[in-house]
């Protein structure tokens, strides 16, 4: 799916109105806001695909309070327009020969994705053990993956198991069991074997995502081939799976470890605050914000800086649709695109 060109947004609201407003020198880029008097100063969009700066300067450490508005979406807001696969997820491969299906659980999320991905009866549920873990534990009907009959200690399964890591807004990286290349999810020869025998269980554990004692004794797999991207160490991406079975379902137990745990998210309006040099110090960032009202897809974000005397800039970028005045959908509560900085000090 082809994305319109994201990031960060800006606008900001008024608190403090009695606030006595800092004195500021406006470049001429952008003409000088005649709006609300307690705003120190503001770059708002008044069309679709603009691009626009303003400069301005304090003439002593100020405490500002920087609000912005944009379009923005993540993989739960819209479901849909943001790929699974570019989310912090892990990935279930197997083919018992007649048929072979691809599922994907992505963390923090009740959507299963995948290709050939019958989910008739299939159960999960995802645990957060730490900040950096995240466990998955999968329960799949023989029938639903496409197993003729009850399945015996002698067989062996083709399959594959592994992890995505979205460290931005997009995949970073991915690892698995068996896999060796970018290409595992279509050439199937890439599946390891493995061996039902030793695996039984007489009690079918309890989907709760939680790695409890039936699993203890189970032998781990590890999720250690790096198939796209780079992996820094084991604390950036690694995992292993554990995989039980009895007459009616196959039961997978998975542990990833991840230093950052987080789903794709997009913001369609670039926008940021700068110093003179050209070092950012404030950008909308979709984790950052919360509904704007309206639409789903408005996005509202407030930060509290102390700026020190010097000269700054604001930049803003619409994309093609929905900036002010141009909704395509209902706008936000407060109806703008774009940054506004309110001083805090009187």
């Amino acid at each position: 799916m082809v994305l319109r060109n994201f990031v960060y947004l800006l606008g900001l609201f008024g608190l403090l109105a009695g606030c006595c407003p800092v004195r500021v020198h406006l470049s001429p880029e952008v003409p000088a806001p005649a709006a609300d008097p307690a705003c120190l100063t503001e770059l708002v969009a008044s069309d679709n695909n603009q691009v626009l700066t303003r400069s301005f300067t304090l003439q002593e450490e100020t405490a500002v309070r920087i609000v912005g508005q944009a379009e923005g979406t993540s993989f739960e807001l819209v479901p849909g327009f943001v790929e699974a696969y570019l989310n912090d997820c892990i990935e279930f491969f197997i083919d018992l020969g007649s048929t072979c299906r691809q599922y994907r659980f992505v963390w923090d999320s009740r959507r299963v994705t995948g290709n050939n991905a019958d989910t008739t009866g299939v159960r999960f549920a995802q645990s957060d053990p730490s900040e950096t873990c995240y466990v998955f534990e999968l329960a799949f009907p023989w029938k639903t993956l496409g197993f003729d009959g009850i399945p015996k200690e002698k067989d062996v399964l083709r399959l594959d198991v592994s992890a995505i890591d979205n460290d931005g807004q997009s995949r970073k990286s991915q690892i698995a069991w068996s896999g060796v290349d970018a290409n595992l999810f279509m050439d199937w020869s890439q599946f390891g074997d493995f061996p039902l025998a030793g695996h039984r269980t007489r009690k079918a554990p309890v989907i709760d995502g939680l790695e409890d004692e039936m699993w203890a004794g189970q032998e781990r797999y590890p999720i250690a081939h790096t198939i796209v991207g780079t992996v820094r160490d084991g604390a950036d991406l690694s995992g292993e799976y554990r995989l039980l079975w009895d007459e009616s379902d196959l039961y997978v137990l998975v542990v990833i470890t991840d230093d950052v745990k987080r789903q794709a998210a997009f913001m369609f309006d670039n926008g940021s605050l700068e110093s003179e040099l050209g070092e950012v110090l404030w950008q909308l960032e979709f984790d950052r914000t919360v509904h704007a009202g309206g639409a789903l897809k408005n996005r509202r974000q407030e930060d509290t800086l102390r700026l020190p005397a010097g000269k700054y800039v604001l930049r803003l970028e619409t994309d093609e649709c929905h900036a002010t005045g141009h909704w395509d959908d209902l706008a936000p509560d407060e109806p703008f695109t774009g940054i506004k900085i309110y001083a805090l000090d009187r």
